[in-house]
């Protein structure tokens, strides 16, 4: 059900509890809810001074939250009667299990279930449901899996005087998810970043998909902990593959979690990863210096322009390799050369490292920092303990991001540095189309007995498979020579993935994790992960030609042979493309649920289809592809100035690599675009229809341009014809758009298809059109396979 009333368990109207309080949690959430009005609150089987008591489920008023202290009444008939009086949301609030009756009779009443294991919720807007308050009010949202990593990250917090929009501690996730709650987190406005901690994922398409969301519109840093069947066995690399492919910043210790805290909420974006170092000691800088290039920063060096201006402002200040010793410069001196290391463009922050020393007091230093309004850019470092706490709770007070050590404040700037970098690799537009089988597409194995054990494939039948992707044996193999290792396995959570690493190579050789499918651009960055470089001059077997488009066809043969359950294979370099030297496939009997074996949409091949224009031509219809990039720029660059205002609802000088980016590389779970290319010869963009679901996949919103000039050619009509039969084929609820009133092409063609209208609920100059739809009595061919529980 993802997102849908969600909202209930932050900001609802009136609560109820079940039960009383069992365990000191339970009373201390009871003493967050004795802080509502008495007529938002009620208690069901249980006395509470200035509670409003309920001595049956009847005599319940409208309650949208329901807390359960006590699992013991909580039967489906009363979340049935709950449901029907306006419940909403349920926090389990103890430890056993939630009955799966209790869940079914909540998952038809769409009544959501935080639980069991919860340590509740918190809105720095709306109430504390939990036995931990938030410190203050914040930007930054906490969600978490683990009761005891959510207390410690709050009470640090609250140390250091910053603040959360809101927090929710998901247990047992019975119902509501980690997914769920980085959807939520994606979708409000009052949250600008994450912090997210897990050990388990419990749906990976479905934490994928929400995680590359909620990533692509704010930092998400994540914190990867031990699950309780893993016997404390250090992160897994298939989560951190996971992680990174969805564009989130890991940390791998709760310390460094609470730097990320720190970064997310005050550190500002970062470019260059440039940082300018100024300390009270050379000592001081030289250790600043050797942390920010442990976090992969780079300390940026003095011009000689702004070395002369600083030395007019701390005369006594001497120039280091990237770092400014100011030495024993007064505060008025300090601020005046800090404010022009500030100014300067070519840095990303500025760093002040203190250290206490006679006659220097910190806490006036940061004072003075305040009253300048000193906090872009800056961050500050203040050493030591009895002296340096003072100073650094009031700047933190001020929104000045303060660490106790040069360590911490290098990885708070490294997370935002990464953040960014994570971000623009994953929009870096690939060249490698997918493999396009003829005939009946992919090769089929051979079918075999229901239940038979897993069987190694024949020789024969392994180098046929391989072969269909273009894999061919490699002539004569010797003793000597790199090759690349690569494995595929099935994660029990995460599903099929890749493993790679050179061959032969070291007990300490860099190993890489891959979740497919990939392209040439993600492959390159792997390969590089395992010691594989670009140059020309690189001895074969270490080059990452030699290898990339093989693993890509690798990657592709996991995503549509299901039954592999594993492989391993040894890759030789080869003039084209990557050749054979081993392979042993193991293959099951029968094969898992999509959604379960691959935690990443594949690109849906079965899409494609043909139609013909109102005058006989031809051209086929196909999902998009992030090759199609420089294609739809083209399209959109040649639009007229109106028919792009129609669009996008406002002028387009310029269409970048970033907006084409976000167009071309969709998630095929949340988003589906259809483009219309020309059925032979060059791959032009003739026009495109999209479709936005909604989380929960209930409603989408749609659009449609073609070119200017196949208008009249039944081409918008059949696109748009397409994207609903795709809709209907998925099972959603209803399709609508938003259509300005002086658009009277679309206005039609809404019509033609059997939209109604209806008046936009925000703005007065636009039209809302919606619809059901429903697939023809004929449904296309195309569409066959398709449904709301394979996407």
């Amino acid at each position: 059900m993802s997102i849908r009333n969600l909202d209930a368990l932050f900001r609802p109207r009136t609560v109820a509890v079940v039960g009383a309080p069992a365990d000191r949690p339970g009373a201390q959430l009871m003493r967050q809810l004795d802080a509502l009005d008495p007529a938002r609150r009620t208690i069901l089987l249980g006395e509470r001074d200035g509670w409003t008591r309920a001595r049956r489920p009847g005599d319940l008023p409208p309650s949208e939250l329901v807390v359960v202290l006590d699992p013991e009444p909580v039967t489906p008939r009363l979340v049935r009667r709950l449901a029907d009086n306006g419940s909403r949301g349920m926090i389990w609030a103890c430890d056993a299990p939630v009955p799966v009756a209790v869940l079914r009779a909540g998952h038809d009443a769409t009544l959501r279930v935080l639980g069991p294991r919860t340590g509740g919720t918190a809105h720095a807007h709306g109430i504390t449901a939990s036995a931990w308050p938030l410190p203050g009010a914040g930007t930054t949202a906490l969600i978490a899996q683990s009761r005891s990593i959510t207390a410690a990250a709050l009470d640090w917090a609250a140390g250091h005087a910053l603040g959360f929009s809101w927090m929710a501690v998901t247990g047992g996730e019975a119902d509501v998810d980690v997914g769920d709650l980085l959807d939520h987190a994606a979708l409000d406005p009052r949250t600008q970043a994450v912090v997210l901690q897990l050990s388990r994922v419990r749906s990976a398409r479905k934490f994928m998909s929400a995680a590359r969301a909620c990533a692509r519109s704010k930092p998400v840093v994540v914190l990867q902990t031990p699950d309780a069947d893993s016997a404390g066995t250090p992160q897994d690399p298939v989560f951190s593959a996971a992680f990174r492919r969805a564009g989130l910043v890991e940390v791998d210790r709760v310390t460094a979690l609470f730097s990320a805290l720190a970064a997310l909420d005050r550190v500002g974006e970062a470019a260059t990863g440039e940082v300018a170092v100024f300390g009270n000691g050379a000592g001081i800088c030289q250790l600043a210096h050797a942390a920010l290039l442990r976090e992969g920063l780079t300390p940026a060096a003095a011009g000689e322009v702004s070395r002369a201006r600083i030395l007019e402002q701390a005369p006594l200040a001497r120039m280091h390799a990237g770092a400014v010793d100011l030495d024993l410069a007064d505060d008025h001196a300090t601020i005046g050369a800090l404010r022009i290391a500030l100014s300067s463009p070519l840095v990303d922050f500025v760093m002040l490292v203190r250290s206490p020393s006679p006659g220097l007091d910190d806490e006036a230093l940061a004072r003075r920092l305040v009253e300048a309004g000193l906090r872009e850019k800056l961050v500050v470092v203040f050493l030591g303990q009895q002296r340096a706490a003072p100073a650094l709770r009031r700047c933190a007070e001020a929104r000045i991001p303060a660490f106790a050590s040069v360590e911490a404040a290098a990885r708070a700037l490294r997370y935002r540095r990464e953040h960014r970098h994570t971000q623009d690799m994953l929009m870096q537009t690939p060249t490698l189309d997918p493999l396009v089988h003829a005939g009946d597409g992919p090769p089929r194995l051979a079918a075999a007995k229901r239940g038979s054990p897993p069987r190694i494939l024949p020789a024969d039948e392994a180098q046929a498979l391989l072969g269909a992707y273009g894999l061919q044996p490699a002539a004569w193999i010797g003793g000597e020579g790199r090759g690349l290792r690569v494995r595929l396995r099935r994660h029990p959570q995460l599903g099929t993935h890749l493993q790679m690493r050179l061959d032969p190579a070291s007990a300490f050789a860099p190993t890489t994790w891959a979740l497919p499918p990939l392209d040439d651009v993600i492959t390159a960055i792997k390969l590089r992960e395992v010691g594989l470089g670009e140059r020309e001059q690189a001895p074969p077997g270490l080059r990452i030609r030699d290898y990339a488009l093989a693993v890509a066809r690798l990657a592709q043969l996991a995503v549509e042979q299901p039954r592999i359950a594993e492989a391993d294979l040894r890759l030789v370099p080869a003039d084209d493309i990557a050749e054979v030297g081993f392979a042993r496939i193991t293959v099951d009997a029968a094969a898992p649920p999509e959604r379960s074996r691959l935690a990443l949409a594949p690109y849906p091949a079965e899409l494609e289809h043909f139609a013909t224009l109102r005058d006989g031509r031809r051209y086929r219809i196909r999902a998009i592809h992030p090759t199609d990039e420089p294609a739809l720029i083209r399209m959109l660059s040649q639009a007229g100035p109106e028919d792009i205002r129609l669009r996008f609802f406002r002028y387009i000088r310029q269409f970048t690599h970033a907006m084409a980016a976000r167009m071309t590389q969709i998630d095929y779970d949340r988003e589906m675009s259809l483009v219309a290319v020309p059925e032979q010869g060059e791959e032009e963009v003739l026009g495109m229809s999209t479709l936005v679901f909604d989380p929960d996949g209930r409603e989408a919103e749609y659009a449609v341009l073609i070119r200017r000039e196949y208008a009249g050619q039944r081409l918008g009509l059949q696109l748009m014809q397409d994207i609903l039969d795709y809709a209907a084929a998925r099972g959603t609820a209803s399709v609508y758009g938003d259509v300005l009133m002086e658009n009277a092409g679309m206005l039609g063609l809404a019509q033609r298809l059997g939209f109604r209208r209806t008046a936009h609920p925000d703005d007065p100059g636009c039209v809302r059109v919606l619809i059901s739809p429903k697939l023809p009595a004929e449904p296309p061919p195309w569409t066959k396979g398709l449904s709301s529980a394979s996407i």
